[in-house]
């Protein structure tokens, strides 16, 4: 008899834990024993493609809906909740003492540890007993929930994020200069793409600083940032004020991801802090060479100039050079792209549901 999951997470906004949670369901659309329930109702948000998602109506933040949990567990005889964010994972810990002792939990982190808040940390330490298993997204992770909690080693599994290889790859016979047009880009121009939750944890300032340089000495480069956070105002603000709007380009929303990859000539990661990311994964996937900052999880599955271009974190200058290095040099890019597509395999969203059916087994 195999297990019935119920995947809980807060709401399903456009973020990565949501994606993983996409792929992780859509991959599996055939599979009627996984459920997931999202907590609050979002206006714009991932579209899943499954028959067993239950979306929460209300969009209120505040939303904890204990007893409609309780029925979906009862009516699917539900053995393994597994639990994404924060928010999920104290209403699951509550539900657990006060109606289901028995039953298995699982608590994913996906980033949230990595935050400055306490107050995380703590509730995590207060419901440790109740969880049977914590997935880190990486060693760093697994190292930061060791440090801040008082989790058994031997409870946390790690299991690295993923890349869908039948949907992230190289297009052949792609149009570039239709594609490019979509977003007001020339065939000849260099592009570049940051992508993230835009506030000054990621350090878009970084991008945007190396960007304005880069720009006052090559009048083809472009520079393209999408995705949605508190900071957008603040950005568009930067751009206006520097007069750099004909060279970098705000964007919303990308319907079609991977035609969006095999439009970009690089990906930037200037992070400082991070647990494991998707995006540029599968950027990687779609022959796309990346510049990212030199962070722990990074060098666990990374080798700077191997299939990885690495700069010192805030450190702008350094960005700016390894940009106009990757640029200048056509073959370090084919071999940063051809060394990750080799490595990639080992990130494939297959072996990943494969991992993940062990750690419920």
């Amino acid at each position: 008899m195999s297990k019935k999951i119920l995947h809980i997470i807060d709401n399903l906004g456009l973020w990565w834990a949501q994606i993983c949670v996409k792929w992780i369901f859509e991959k599996q659309d055939s599979n009627v024993d996984i459920f997931l329930f999202s907590i609050r109702k979002m206006s714009i948000r991932v579209n899943i493609d499954h028959s067993n998602i239950i979306e929460n109506k209300t969009k209120n933040k505040f939303s904890f809906p204990l007893l409609s949990i309780k029925k979906i567990i009862k009516q699917n005889n539900i053995d393994t909740i597994h639990c994404h964010l924060a928010k999920s994972q104290i209403m699951w810990a509550l539900l657990k003492i006060l109606f289901f002792p028995k039953i298995k939990l699982v608590f994913h982190e996906h980033w949230e540890i990595f935050e400055e808040a306490k107050i995380y940390p703590f509730l995590m330490n207060l419901f440790r007993k109740k969880v049977d298993i914590y997935i880190a997204v990486s060693n760093a992770t697994k190292q930061k929930i060791l440090e801040k909690t008082k989790f058994k080693e031997s409870k946390i599994k790690l299991l690295y994020n993923f890349v869908d290889l039948d949907k992230f790859k190289k297009i052949k016979d792609f149009d570039l200069k239709a594609e490019r047009k979509k977003y007001w880009l020339d065939k000849d121009d260099f592009v570049l793409w940051f992508a993230s939750r835009l506030y000054e944890a990621k350090w878009y300032i970084d991008y945007l600083e190396a960007a304005k340089i880069l720009i006052d000495k090559w009048y083809n480069f472009k520079f393209l940032i999408a995705w949605e956070w508190k900071d957008k105002e603040k950005i568009i603000e930067y751009i206006l004020n520097n007069r750099l709007q004909n060279n970098i380009k705000y964007i919303w929303y990308i319907k079609k991801m991977n035609n969006f990859y095999n439009t970009i000539d690089c990906f930037i990661f200037p992070s400082h802090r991070e647990s494991l990311w998707l995006t540029w994964i599968e950027a990687n996937a779609c022959g796309v060479p990346v510049i990212a900052s030199n962070i722990e999880w990074l060098n666990e599955i990374m080798i700077n100039n191997k299939n990885v271009l690495q700069f010192e974190k805030q450190s702008v200058g350094d960005l700016v050079k390894k940009i106009e290095k990757i640029y200048k040099d056509s073959e370090l890019r084919e071999k940063l792209i051809e060394n990750w597509l080799k490595e990639v395999k080992k990130y494939s969203l297959k072996k990943y549901l494969t991992k993940l059916n062990e750690i419920y087994e």
